[in-house]
């Protein structure tokens, strides 16, 4: 393992409840209140998917006009949601970036969100923390594409198989797969994944139904070796 590939929301830190406003708030501007379940289906994806879910929930065309009027909504909502609430970490995690980045291992941060919203969240984290961070709005297709994850190894000057990829949605599990990745997917306890989808992907990444609240750098190293990348279901 040379390199940790760390996505944001959900996994470094606890904003999923701030997305979760907006995306609610953005399906009824839409024309109709998403369910908790077609909720679900948006987290870790791009504004575009998350928009494109609700408006087929609300029965409404999808145009380039709704997903750009939309996503500025959502993405203005969140920062104020951030700057009202702040960020909280995930329990562990702090703890376990410093470790990693004594060990001088590479650490970057790899989010579908954009760089206008992101930059918000990776300064209340500090921005020292990260050997370097890819946005959703920085490549060519936001996960579950593989783009985000191929970035971030290049970034790190390593190939994706020699990368741990951390992540907490379904959406980013696929995209960190799809780039070559292995994962450990440690989602919030209110976004746990349906068991189909546990099995689905267990060949090349590790379901921890917990936190990080008592790992080292080593039980991540045990994590990598333990999974075989190429063993794609």
């Amino acid at each position: 393992m040379r390199a940790i590939l760390w996505d944001m929301d959900g996994s470094l830190i606890d904003t999923e409840h701030l997305w979760e406003v907006a995306t609610y708030d953005v399906s009824e501007r839409i024309g109709r209140r998403v369910t908790p379940e077609i909720r679900t289906k948006c987290i870790g994806n791009t504004l575009r998917d998350t928009i494109t879910i609700c408006a087929d929930f609300a029965g409404v065309e999808v145009t380039e006009e709704l997903v750009a009027r939309e996503s500025e909504f959502m993405e203005t909502r969140v920062a104020q949601l951030i700057a009202e609430q702040g960020v909280s970490w995930r329990p562990g995690v702090k703890r376990l970036l410093s470790e990693i980045h004594a060990a001088e291992l590479p650490i970057i941060l790899v989010t579908n969100t954009r760089r206008r919203v992101a930059d918000y969240c990776i300064d209340a984290m500090g921005r020292e923390k990260f050997t370097a961070t890819v946005c959703g709005d920085e490549v060519p297709n936001g996960k579950p594409a593989a783009d985000p994850y191929l970035r971030g190894a290049e970034i790190a000057g390593v190939a994706p198989e020699e990368c741990l990829a951390m992540e907490d949605s379904v959406t980013g599990v696929r995209s960190a797969i799809n780039a070559g990745c292995r994962v450990l997917w440690a989602p919030m306890p209110q976004a746990a994944p349906p068991a189909a989808d546990v099995a689905k992907y267990a060949p090349p990444a590790r379901f921890l139904d917990g936190d990080l609240g008592a790992w080292s750098l080593d039980d991540l190293r045990a994590t990598w070796e333990s999974l075989d990348p190429n063993a794609h279901a």
